[in-house]
């Protein structure tokens, strides 16, 4: 199970099956516990992002979702990313 989560996450951080290697290079928790975003580096361009997750546990297998589906923005540092990610994502701030 976990194989197959990583799969698909390497997937969609990456744009298409086998677009790269991603690294997850940093995970930062809210305070609630049920939401989290993950910070990645694509190897191959050197590119960095970010995806913001939900905690599911509703369902019959309890997992992470991405709270947005499809392409996921990419900047040139970890720094960037970070940036754009307190930009969107209000409770980072007090996370970070």
């Amino acid at each position: 199970m976990l194989e197959k989560i990583l799969k698909f996450l390497t997937e969609m951080f990456a744009g298409t099956p086998g677009g790269g290697t991603v690294v997850l290079a940093r995970t930062v928790h809210a305070p609630d516990g049920k939401h989290r975003v993950c910070f990645f580096h694509r190897q191959e361009d050197g590119v960095y992002g970010f995806r913001e997750e939900v905690y599911d546990n509703k369902g019959v297998e309890e997992c992470w979702i991405p709270m947005k589906h499809g392409h996921v923005e990419e900047y040139p540092s970890m720094d960037a990313a970070i940036a754009a990610a307190r930009a969107e994502v209000p409770w980072l701030h007090g996370a970070l």
